[in-house]
């Protein structure tokens, strides 16, 4: 009985560790789309949304600098998105430098504030040890309902307007458009 009860908190120990990106404590991409579905099952409570962020010109930061100092630039963008955050918004990491926010909004119009007020604050310098890299942020936002109600669907309209701002040049956002 003792072994088996160890072997049991020890997978559930393992889901747990599973379930959280070990460099930035985000949840990883599959907890992610889990929890956001999850939360679009019930009934709805207001307006959502999928904030998809990219670490614009990343690779630049890697290969210029190593990546000690680019696993440095990823702690410094997790820092400052995790003030911008409120405690029961779902953020993870979906990627090496791609990053989701899902919470409440007002509406469309808060949305684009916030993330404003986001691109404007992860603008910024990262320097550490005599490097130096400008670090800022495209973002791609869908909402939901309106733009879909699960992970798969805001995900996939998010990421249609993440390209969208990669196209107008970067360090910005846009909000997804259904095309008639």
């Amino acid at each position: 009985m003792f072994t088996y009860r160890k072997n049991i908190n020890a997978e559930k120990e393992k889901e747990i560790r599973a379930s959280f990106d070990e460099m930035t404590g985000f949840l990883t991409k599959m907890e992610t789309g889990r929890e956001i579905t999850a939360l679009l099952s019930r009934p709805a409570e207001g307006v959502y949304a999928f904030f998809l962020f990219d670490i614009d010109n990343f690779k630049q930061a890697n290969d210029l600098h190593g990546h000690i100092f680019g696993d440095y630039c990823i702690r410094e963008f997790v820092e400052r998105l995790k003030k911008f955050c409120r405690e029961d918004d779902i953020i993870g990491r979906i990627g090496g430098d791609e990053f989701v926010v899902f919470g409440t909004i007002s509406d469309e119009e808060g949305a684009r504030r916030k993330a404003a007020r986001l691109c404007q604050k992860l603008d910024t310098i990262c320097e550490d040890s005599g490097s130096c890299w400008k670090m800022s942020v495209s973002v791609g936002i869908a909402l939901a309902p309106q733009h879909g109600r699960s992970f798969a669907k805001l995900y996939e309209k998010a990421d249609k307007a993440l390209y969208q701002t990669k196209d107008k040049g970067k360090n910005g956002y846009t909000v997804y458009e259904e095309k008639e």
